[in-house]
């Protein structure tokens, strides 16, 4: 998530946080619209840190998940994915634990490269429309080939994953920090509880 995309929320405080604002401003407080801007500001920071403890995964994760398996064949997962507007599913292997995920770019990814291995040269060039541009290309694509093809062939692994109690914020910057739009939820045994996709954190500020 970027960094401006809270500035442009509505950020809800409570009336401890206005509080803690008046008590962050010294002196005399002759509420002007200069001074209520300066409270508000400071009121709405105190009520971002009291979000960045409170507010935590589990809060804001949809359940249930839809899933893939390991065995899965392409074809199919593509028809459930297609089926449900999603761009991105866990995948579950036989022990129903977490094994990796499967996106739209992931099938791109390997319409573009038959071997399924992205070269140095064009690690950079992971974009949704840059993957388009190569397949459209000379090379031209092999979606033919997935047809043969299981989600285990093409998934994304080892996956990233949070657990239920981490705070939206960590979630936000993995996202960052990993270049990802979605991660699943594990629970206190591993297993999986739920997803968290960008769009859940900031419909939990605004």
């Amino acid at each position: 998530m970027k960094s401006n995309t809270l500035n442009q929320c509505t950020i809800g405080f409570s009336e401890d946080d206005i509080i803690e604002a008046m008590r962050d401003i010294s002196g005399y407080l002759d509420i002007t619209p200069s001074d209520f801007k300066e409270i508000y500001q400071i009121a709405s920071r105190h009520a971002l840190e009291r979000l960045k403890n409170s507010v935590k995964a589990e809060h804001v994760m949809t359940t249930p998940v839809i899933t893939a398996f390991e065995e899965t064949s392409i074809l199919d997962a593509a028809k459930q994915m297609a089926h449900n507007n999603i761009s991105g599913v866990p995948v579950l292997n036989n022990k129903q634990r977490v094994a990796g995920i499967l996106s739209e770019k992931d099938f791109l990814k390997r319409m573009v490269h038959k071997d399924g291995i992205v070269r140095e040269n064009e690690k950079d060039s992971g974009s949704f429309m840059s993957i388009i541009a190569q397949c459209l290309d000379f090379r031209g694509c092999l979606a033919a080939d997935l047809k043969k093809l299981y989600v285990k062939d093409i998934m994304s692994f080892p996956p990233v994953t949070v657990e239920k109690s981490i705070s939206i914020m960590d979630v936000a910057a993995i996202f960052e920090s990993r270049k990802i739009n979605r991660v699943p939820v594990l629970d206190e045994n591993a297993n999986l509880a739920g997803i968290i996709a960008r769009s859940d954190i900031v419909q939990a500020f605004c």
